[in-house]
């Protein structure tokens, strides 16, 4: 499904003040370098009953808050709309904290959190709130696979938060704080995953920019599709085809989300079954830190496989197999045994995508809260 005419105006509109001159809207961005990094403790703390979430590649952030303190391993979550700290080291009120008498709790898919909540100015690469409501960490559970963890930046959609703060029905992300505080004039925001490179080791820096997006980082437009309903929940659009070499698996509308807090590119269902069906030898992964996904033949190469192909808007956005298969060098993080050629594929349910950081690293996305719109663009 597309954009309707009045959606699809509104998309020109934004679309336009996101090419305007540095004059008219660009002074208003601020950027934030993310950091795309292996867990590293993951091979010890292997856990094959643990959900997957940021199996071997998170994306992080820094966040500076409480007293005078840096916290460097924040993971950058659109999943989620909470900001909390003090997985590592413990969150001391400082000068700007105030007390408000509250608590805070997320269930995520690979654990939990709860502590207490707080007041404080918080600073996030070159942007700073001086009023937002931040959680400490008094109880985690589940998030191993991802130590070192600092705490979560939730960039999720404005309402998604319902219930996580006692006192709140929901409360103001980052992002709408940024703009409630006048640091920026719109909550948009463009995200960059520098990718792992076929050998598995991070190639550059990534980026978060608040109130437009990085021209820099892109080639052509932003193709901006509406949130399906309900807009408060996550960011979900409908995606218009799926391929795997020259055959169409999948036609829209197909139901998509982007998230930056897990590693997979989820297929629908019947596609998924579809490539398992394609390559002899095909099965799944049973054992290891990606249980689920797709593995293949230790015979078959790159050369041999389909790149696949997500329609998104009037976008087609090419995987090569050498950006779907798990590198080699990455196998004894993720507790890989065998000699197997294993992919970061897996299945979404039935029509559904769910397009973690691997499909992020091969497009730019960029998210509007005030006009419920998801971005995406080539990146340049």
């Amino acid at each position: 499904m597309f954009p309707t005419s009045e959606t699809s105006l509104r998309a020109a509109v934004i679309l336009g003040l996101l090419a305007a001159s540095p004059q008219g809207f660009a002074i208003s961005t601020l950027k934030v370098p993310l950091k795309s990094t292996i867990a590293p403790k993951m091979a010890n703390l292997f856990n094959a009953s643990a959900p997957l979430t940021n199996a071997a590649l998170k994306v992080v952030a820094t966040v500076q808050a409480g007293d005078n303190q840096t916290f460097s391993d924040v993971l950058v979550d659109t999943g989620s709309a909470i900001l909390w700290v003090g997985g590592q080291q413990k969150y001391i009120p400082g000068a700007d904290t105030r007390v408000i008498n509250e608590t805070f709790s997320v269930g995520y898919g690979a654990g939990g959190v709860n502590g207490t909540a707080y007041l404080d100015r918080v600073t996030v690469g070159e942007a700073t709130v001086s009023s937002q409501i931040i959680g400490s960490a008094g109880y985690m559970e589940g998030f191993s696979l991802v130590e070192p963890i600092d705490g979560i930046i939730g960039l999720g959609p404005s309402g998604s938060n319902y219930g996580e703060v006692s006192g709140h029905n929901t409360t103001r992300t980052f992002v709408e704080n940024l703009v409630a505080e006048g640091t920026i004039s719109h909550p948009v925001f463009g995200i960059y995953v520098s990718p792992l490179s076929e050998s598995g080791i991070p190639e550059g820096t990534g980026e978060i920019t608040f109130g437009g997006v990085d021209q820099s980082r892109i080639s052509g437009d932003i193709t901006w599709l509406p949130q399906n309903d309900p807009v408060d929940f996550h960011w979900e659009f409908n995606a218009s085809s799926f391929s795997w070499g020259d055959k169409v698996l999948a036609t829209g509308p197909i139901y998509s989300r982007t998230d930056t807090g897990v590693l997979p590119i989820a297929v629908p269902y019947d596609a998924f079954f579809a490539i398992l069906d394609d390559v002899p030898g095909a099965s799944l992964d049973e054992s290891s830190a990606i249980a689920g996904s797709i593995t293949l033949p230790a015979n078959v190469t790159v050369d041999s496989l389909p790149a696949m192909e997500i329609g998104i808007g009037n976008l087609n956005f090419t995987i090569p197999a050498s950006k779907y298969i798990v590198p080699t060098s990455l196998h004894t993080t993720l507790n890989i045994t065998d000699n197997l050629v294993h992919t970061w594929i897996m299945s979404g349910g039935p029509g559904a995508f769910d397009l973690g950081q691997k499909f992020l690293e091969n497009a730019y996305s960029a998210y509007d809260m005030e006009n419920h719109l998801v971005g995406f663009a080539y990146l340049a």
